[in-house]
């Protein structure tokens, strides 16, 4: 589904990414560990074309999206929830999920607003209200939900738990659970190692801008050192 190829990516004179490399099979979950400042949203901002590429190449579906546009890039089959959620503030949950739906066309259609609304029943209620009204929980549940809608192939998600209640975290791994159960790859950068690891089929640990490894979520249990350095765990 994805291929990174020994990615360096800088930030003027700010060397971030220093060779990473890593891939997401097909229906595969694959969650990217690291601390504040390892270099994960840098990764997913060169995937996307946020950032620029230095050297080495990204391919989705074996075509080569290296430096592509972010559009042309969510087009071609790949959905990102940012950090900051992307929502905006004076538009309606209802106008952001038609908003996805229009963004979308041309793709095949996995969901629909209705089974986003079923998912997540706090958005149903709340569909009427401006972004800039809801919860940080709502938030990201709307950022998840209109990603979902655009019928990506890959579901990019970066730090989805971040500042959340527990019980909302539980909701959401219930929700990407199903995505994946439903064939949909995801690639999952986060910092709560439970959530990460209990979705995962293989995680990647970045520090210093490489990857320090890559392995199952069994083979990483078993990496003291690795847990210890990179992870604080």
């Amino acid at each position: 589904m994805l291929e990174v190829e020994d990615i360096y990516t800088s930030y003027g004179e700010n060397s971030v990414l220093r060779g990473v490399s890593f891939e997401v099979m097909e229906a595969e979950c694959v969650a990217i560990l690291g601390r504040n400042g390892a270099g994960k949203t840098t990764t997913l901002r060169t995937i996307f074309g946020l950032a620029r590429c230095n050297r080495g190449r990204v391919r989705l579906k074996g075509a080569d999206i290296t430096r592509t546009p972010t559009w042309r890039v969510v087009r071609a089959g790949m959905s990102l929830v940012p950090d900051d959620r992307g929502i905006f503030a004076s538009v309606t949950v209802d106008e952001h999920l038609m908003i996805a739906m229009h963004a979308s066309r041309g793709r095949p259609k996995r969901l629909s607003p209705a089974l986003i609304y079923e998912m997540f029943p706090r958005l149903a209620a709340r569909r009427h209200s401006l972004g800039g009204a809801l919860s940080g929980g709502e938030q990201q549940m709307l950022s998840i939900g209109r990603a979902m809608l655009a019928g990506p192939d890959l579901l990019v998600l970066d730090e989805p738990s971040e500042g959340l209640a527990p019980v909302i975290v539980e909701m959401l791994e219930n929700v990407l659970r199903q995505a994946k159960d439903s064939g949909m790859s995801i690639l999952l950068v986060e910092q709560n190692y439970r959530l990460a690891t209990a979705l995962a089929d293989r995680v990647y640990v970045l520090g210093t801008g490489r990857v320090q490894f890559g392995g199952t979520v069994a083979q990483l249990d078993r990496a003291d050192q690795i847990r210890n350095t990179y992870l604080s765990i």
